[in-house]
């Protein structure tokens, strides 16, 4: 319980919205802290910057990755890259406190929940394998449709890390195939594509598109004859 509150005052919002553009420049357990910082950081008017002073101690509560990997892998990386700018204020005789300066994303970008933290049963390597394949989503679905080596490529990731954690994925059913998702997810047109199924992802969750689901009869006599046809 004492965890949940502290993750709560790291988290300073319900969800953060996640730029596209990050995906393929960091691996994932990068992206899943780069996430991280977006949930904490504040929106300042009339700027297309979003800012955030996270401390290590407080990314590593919210995320569950240790602070050495932090301050040791991350934190290079990320000032490294380009992607942010950032700033080290000296805010007592003895203290220095990094400020980051995120791009706040107009358009192409995705919903995280915070609940997205809180999880404990996905890794982060796997929650950022989740960022990654969201942000190949087509927009406003949970679905991607490209082959696994384009995938992998997009990522900027190893044929053998993709599959890797995309068979965790399956095996968690994160993870599914057109013919085994809900029809609100899938698109008759391309059943070879991969259905995201994890609640805590969009404005609106997968749960919310299938609930609010309402196929006329044609509908779905047609979808039921292309599964059939391509099976």
């Amino acid at each position: 319980m004492e965890q949940s509150i502290s993750n709560l005052i790291v988290a300073t919002k319900d969800y953060t919205t996640f730029p596209v553009a990050a995906i393929g420049l960091f691996k994932p357990k990068d992206l899943y802290l780069l996430a991280g910082m977006y949930l904490s950081s504040h929106y300042q008017r009339n700027s297309s910057i979003l800012h955030t002073d996270i401390t290590i101690s407080q990314l590593s509560l919210l995320t569950g990755v240790q602070s050495e990997y932090i301050s040791e892998s991350y934190y290079p990386r990320l000032k490294r890259s380009g992607f942010i700018s950032y700033r080290c204020v000296q805010e007592q005789p003895n203290v220095k406190r990094n400020h980051f300066y995120l791009p706040l994303p107009k358009q192409n970008f995705r919903f995280i929940r915070k609940e997205f933290f809180f999880d404990r049963t996905l890794s982060p390597e796997e929650k950022g394998m989740i960022i990654g394949l969201y942000g190949l989503c087509l927009n406003n679905t949970f679905r991607y449709d490209l082959f696994d080596q384009r995938a992998w490529e997009a990522l900027g990731i190893s044929k053998n890390t993709f599959k890797k954690y995309r068979n965790v994925l399956i095996d968690k059913d994160v993870l599914w195939s057109s013919y085994d998702a809900p029809m609100a997810l899938t698109n008759a047109e391309h059943l070879d594509a991969k259905v995201l199924m994890y609640p805590h992802l969009g404005h609106k969750t997968w749960l919310d598109l299938v609930e609010e689901f309402n196929p006329t009869e044609d509908e779905i006599n047609h979808y039921l004859l292309m599964v059939e046809e391509v099976a």
